[in-house]
């Protein structure tokens, strides 16, 4: 529930600082296919780029590894934890439901526009008028395009202006831009939440709406195109869901019309997406990790991953004696650690059946009774004098947790009575010397 709240909030993100791009660099520009291209793509790359994960490699060092104790206590969840655990859960479950509902009442919503415009264009029938198909619907003061469809309304076949309106409605029928609409329909119902979203959407249609009449205007009169505009406005022209040539941004369309073509220069400004798509992208997408030793030959490289990830020893494990001297032979300190000055710690769950096979390894605490296993501390060695350590500390670093992981999931088979159908916490330690 968190981990798709989670990608949720990364697609918001996304999708703000694309919108954010468009709006101060390209909205003002002519270039109505570039817009098409990059909000539509855009709008999909946002829902996308979370979903990438780009696999980074981390070197391991040998370490020394000793044991404080040899203790194993069993730790209850204070009763804070849990209280604090059950009140997040109860904020995910309210955020989770709430985020359904708006899903569910947008998609009907949506359905029922779709539903509506495809009820009147089965009642219409069809026209040639100049060598053109039209649907003409019986109700009056309609102008729409439906897939690829043009539907007008029956009072409007001996309107003075009915060729510029087919005109508009000819190239959103034959440059299909009912997919871009409904694409952006669809991909605005998944954030229905994000204001940016809604912004993103209505840039798709308004763009679209720019492209058509800058090719009308191209073959007629600019000035006559916008007395149309302005007439079918004044008739309450209606549009049941899609595109329309009197959509409510008139204003913002005669604006694109009469100003200026955009200087050699703006064709520079597209150029921006592209530092802005690998942000986006670097930021938003997932990163793994992937142990591998160093100062080897990148075959030595590869077979020793191999064995560290894939490979466990087949003699289990019969004694808190044999599960030290396992761990203390396998655990490695992180090169990247190491040469950073890392030191900190590593909290890692193993979930152990009853067969005393581990079948779920966590790096994150479940709220739920476990053991406690003692201390391990792995010391990495660095040239300098101790004195002259540059030391950071750091709680859960990546590369801590992914070498203790490791190690938990190369254990054999564990024969220790007191671990078989529990949840065991091992603690690691690591440090510099």
């Amino acid at each position: 529930m968190e981990a798709i709240l989670y990608y949720l909030l990364k697609v918001s993100i996304g999708t703000a600082v694309f919108y954010a791009t468009y709006h101060f660099l390209f909205r003002k520009n002519k270039q109505f296919v570039f817009n098409r291209i990059y909000l539509s793509g855009s709008f999909i790359a946002a829902f996308i780029i979370p979903l990438i994960t780009f696999q980074t490699t981390s070197y391991f060092s040998r370490a020394t590894t000793y044991f404080p104790g040899n203790a194993v206590t069993v730790v209850l969840p204070t009763q804070a934890n849990v209280a604090s655990n059950a009140s997040g859960m109860e904020v995910a479950g309210f955020l989770m439901t709430l985020y359904l509902f708006g899903l569910v009442f947008c998609l009907v919503k949506l359905i029922y526009g779709y539903t509506v415009a495809a009820g009147i264009r089965k009642n219409c029938r069809e026209k040639n008028i100049g060598g053109m198909k039209v649907w003409v619907a019986e109700e009056d003061n309609l102008a729409f395009t439906f897939i690829d469809k043009v539907i007008i309304g029956k009072n409007l076949l001996h309107h003075p202006a009915l060729e510029m309106v087919l005109n508009h409605e000819a190239v959103h029928s034959r440059e299909q831009h009912f997919y871009d609409i409904i694409l952006a329909e669809l991909l605005l119902i998944l954030q229905w939440f994000n204001p940016f979203a809604s912004f993103h959407a209505q840039a798709i249609r308004n763009n679209l709406e720019f492209l058509a009449d800058d090719k009308v205007i191209k073959a007629a009169d600019k000035q006559q195109y916008q007395m149309t505009m302005l007439s079918m406005a004044l008739n309450h022209i209606n549009s049941p869901l899609f595109t329309a040539i009197n959509s409510s941004n008139l204003k913002k369309r005669i604006m694109m019309m009469n100003s200026k073509k955009a200087n050699q220069f703006s064709d520079m400004a597209r150029l921006a997406f592209l530092p802005v798509f690998v942000l986006i992208l670097v930021s938003l997408s997932e990163k793994k990790m992937v142990m591998t030793s160093d100062g080897a030959s990148e075959m030595e490289q590869s077979s020793q991953l191999s064995e560290a990830l894939q490979e466990k020893p087949t003699a289990p494990i019969g004694s808190i004696k044999e599960l030290n001297k396992f761990l203390a032979s396998n655990l490695k300190y992180p090169a990247e650690a190491r040469a950073g000055g890392l030191v900190g710690t590593a909290r890692i769950y193993a979930r152990v059946n009853t067969e005393g096979n581990i079948i779920e390894v966590l790096d994150v605490k479940p709220d739920e009774e476990y053991m406690e296993y003692d201390e391990v501390v792995i010391i990495g060695y660095v040239k300098e004098d101790t004195e002259n350590i540059k030391k950071t500390k750091s709680y859960r670093h990546p590369s801590l947790l992914t070498e203790g992981k490791r190690a938990i999931e190369s254990l054999p088979t564990l024969k220790i009575a007191e671990f078989q159908g529990k949840l065991i916490q091992f603690n690691f330690k690591f440090d510099l010397r």
